[in-house]
């Protein structure tokens, strides 16, 4: 094989996987979270993403749907301990205003 012909292998290469890449990275979404109120008032949720948090306020019966391109974890103001989500991005703020795993509180009621 001449140098030519290694140098244009070499670079079709490059761009093969450089297109890979971009691919697996456009396929990826970001992890979205959503977090059910249950009860009758308004809760606020604090969205701890490490360096900042925010605060959202979700309505009684509301999804507050959130984007979390990293891990996310999330308080009810005035409840004292946080939550991650599971792999189903799913949490629920049940009638007490405790923040709970979606299948948790699922499981509970059906006790």
């Amino acid at each position: 094989m001449t140098y030519q012909a290694r140098s244009t292998c070499g670079a079709a290469f490059k761009t093969v996987f450089a297109s890979g890449a971009l691919l697996v990275s456009l396929a990826v979404p970001a992890f979205a979270v959503s977090v059910t109120n249950h009860d009758t008032k308004e809760h606020t949720i604090t969205v701890d993403r490490g360096a900042k948090e925010s605060a959202q306020k979700v309505s009684a019966g509301d999804t507050l749907n959130i984007d979390c391109p990293e891990r996310c974890g999330f308080r009810v103001v005035g409840s004292g301990y946080g939550r991650q989500p599971g792999p189903d991005g799913k949490l629920i703020i049940d009638k007490d205003g405790t923040l709970h795993f979606a299948d948790e509180a699922t499981a509970a009621r059906t006790r």
